[in-house]
């Protein structure tokens, strides 16, 4: 059996900060090591690997509730695979909707560029910048 090591370690292992460490147990994300009598954490060999699960899922676009949520049924023994696909249907479409934004911004601002500013132009009254002041208003942006 291997043996535990300290929380520095874990971080190298793993490749995050000690503070991360910290943070993903506050939020239950990881389960509260051992100590030593001295109170230095102790942790399982495995958790290097439930970190790096938890940072391949972060990297698809996970949120950490969802990430909890996909180890708690895990921690249970149950196969969370339904809800990962779920989770990530719905990020999918997030990230459909997200570029879709921002190519409207893309077209608004090759716009903008295009047009440029009239020659010559010194802002006076409410007229500040024409090239933005063009611009439409609209709701959320």
């Amino acid at each position: 059996m291997a043996q535990p090591f300290y929380i520095s370690a874990l971080a190298k292992q793993a490749g995050v900060p000690v503070k991360t460490i910290r943070y993903y147990e506050d939020v239950g994300l990881l389960p509260n090591p051992s100590r030593t009598a001295s109170g230095y954490r102790l942790y399982a060999p495995e958790m290097t690997d439930r970190l790096l699960f938890i940072k391949k899922a972060q990297n698809l676009g996970l949120r950490l509730d969802e990430i909890k949520e996909i180890l708690e049924l895990a921690d249970r023994g149950r196969c969370p695979c339904g809800h990962v696909q779920a989770f990530l249907k719905t990020r999918l479409g997030e990230l459909q909707q997200k570029i879709a934004d921002l190519r409207l911004i893309e077209r608004r601002v090759q716009g903008a560029i295009r047009h440029g500013c009239p020659p010559h132009f010194k802002p006076r009254g409410k007229a500040i910048c024409p090239t933005i002041q063009r611009q439409p208003t609209t709701k959320g942006r």
